[in-house]
């Protein structure tokens, strides 16, 4: 199998606490047989159900137990940064629940909250742990947050004596699963990505500015979904100091829209892919006072804006027929026409428009719904998610139309 698509692929194999756990051995021979390397990691109470010995000579490679023990470096971070997928097979309601809530109690645990690289859990235990509100409310949790995929269970005898779901997904649908997450995360490899993101900060004088309530969050989802699928390089330009910047990702700090449109000019013509997610103010003041205006020196007298440049508008008039350009349109009570106004004649591949005068949605939340509008004038409405899964649907629809 040299020409496996897991052949040299880095594969951390964790394995929880499950009388399940020795069906981790099958899975760990399929994937070496496959050429990967798999490397084991156990909890504690994974112990009780099988050797480590057994995974460490089927896998070629030492089982990974113990977080402080015989590491020169911190193994957690470099072993799940070196990774090109971790697999969680069998994953216990306890474990799930740790990570969902940011629990690092014990090596697997700190080393997948390390992880930026696909992750795919497949839980085994009883039916009434696994329908559990709390089990599956972490589950959904795990979901959202974009890097963690999630396999079903089978229904049949459990353990326990009991007839229900709980079993452990079958080992062929656990690979095709791995399978399909090391092929997406390569969708961009060897492409250069281009994000902005936030709203800028115009000022007036030493301390007022105009501005608008952009947190920044989509931009920041977007370039975290641009490192999950192996772009080369991802740059964001923000206006945002507050946000942790994404593994990979290179930050460039803009303030205003003069230093936006600079640092964005600066990197577009080597990029691949450019989204303009910020939200750059549509009006400038003419200059800037350096000093604080007082109020009874007539203020309102002195304050005089122009409008800003369209960076949108100077990338589409420069951008060559291999870069993809896709902008944003911040639209109130879902109104999307001046989002068709955006893309019409225009060198844009589409606009992602969404609605902000929504509470639950858009400008400062974890949610978005949009609507993605052609050339063509064709619209594909994305339903309310976490912005990391609208990210998602968005690269999905780049990649499977616009990219060859």
């Amino acid at each position: 199998m040299a020409d496996s698509p897991f052949n040299g692929k880095n594969i951390v194999l964790a394995v929880t606490g499950s009388i399940a756990a020795y069906k981790a051995c099958y899975i760990c021979s399929s994937l070496v047989k496959r050429r990967a390397n798999v490397i084991p990691v156990m909890t504690p109470n994974s112990l009780n159900f099988i050797n480590p010995i057994t995974l460490s000579t089927i896998s070629g490679n030492k089982a990974v137990i113990e977080s402080f023990k015989n590491q020169k470096d911190a193994y957690h971070v470099s072993l799940a940064h070196s990774a090109d997928l971790i697999l969680i097979a069998p994953a216990t309601a306890n474990t799930i629940a740790k990570i969902a809530n940011g629990v690092c109690d014990n090596f697997l645990t700190t080393t997948v909250l390390a992880a930026n690289c696909p992750v795919v859990i497949a839980p085994a235990m009883n039916e009434s742990m696994y329908l559990n509100k709390f089990t599956q409310k972490n589950l959904e949790k795990l979901a959202d947050a974009g890097n963690f995929f999630i396999l079903g269970t089978k229904k049949g005898r459990l353990a326990c004596g009991e007839f229900g779901r709980g079993n452990l997904e079958e080992e062929v649908k656990i690979i095709e699963r791995c399978l399909e997450l090391l092929n997406i995360n390569e969708d961009l490899k060897g492409k250069k990505v281009l994000i902005s993101a936030g709203g800028t900060k115009e000022y007036i004088d030493e301390v007022r500015f105009i501005s608008n309530t952009s947190s920044g969050k989509m931009g920041y989802a977007l370039a975290e979904e641009a490192v999950f699928r192996g772009a080369d390089e991802v740059v964001l330009v923000t206006s945002r100091k507050d946000l942790a910047v994404p593994y990979k990702v290179k930050a460039v700090h803009a303030q205003n829209s003069k230093e936006m449109k600079e640092e964005i000019l600066k990197y577009f013509p080597g990029s691949d892919i450019t989204i303009m997610a910020a939200a750059i103010s549509d009006i400038v003041p003419v200059s800037k006072y350096p000093y604080k205006l007082k109020k009874k020196n007539d203020i309102l007298s002195k304050l005089k804006f122009k409008k800003s440049e369209n960076i949108l508008g100077m990338l589409e008039k420069n951008k060559k027929s291999n870069q993809v350009l896709i902008g944003f349109a911040a639209e109130s009570a879902g109104n999307i026409d001046n989002a068709f106004e955006k893309i019409e004649g225009k060198n844009i591949d589409f606009i992602v428009a969404n609605n902000i005068s929504r509470k639950d949605i858009g400008f400062g939340s974890d949610f978005n719904e949009v609507v993605i509008i052609d050339k063509d004038k064709g619209k594909q409405r994305i339903k309310k998610a976490k912005k990391r899964i609208i990210a998602r649907k968005i690269f999905y629809k780049i990649i499977n139309n616009l990219m060859d």
